[in-house]
């Protein structure tokens, strides 16, 4: 796969995960008091889901999505870590 497709498909992937997150908050039960949704549980909701997907389709390729999963989780960290570190350094 070469860099444009690349570039192609991880921006695909975020506009999905952006909309999937989107229609989540929206359409999830929301807390009675404070009317909005709990953070905690629709990450692990989100994530739960998609890895279950994922790990269905790994056709005896389970143990490396988990390690990708891992990964990936790992990195998006780092991402927005540097991206908040750089934001404060830019006050």
């Amino acid at each position: 796969m070469n860099k444009t497709q690349l570039k192609k498909n991880d921006k695909l992937a975020f506009n999905l995960a952006v909309e999937m997150m989107s229609k989540y908050a929206k359409e999830c039960e929301k807390d009675k008091k404070t009317k909005e949704m709990n953070p905690i549980i629709g990450t692990y909701q989100l994530i739960n889901q998609l890895a279950i997907g994922l790990i269905y389709k790994a056709d005896g390729w389970e143990d490396a999505i988990l390690d990708v999963i891992d990964d990936a989780i790992n990195d998006a960290r780092d991402t927005v870590m540097a991206t908040k570190e750089k934001e404060y350094l830019n006050v």
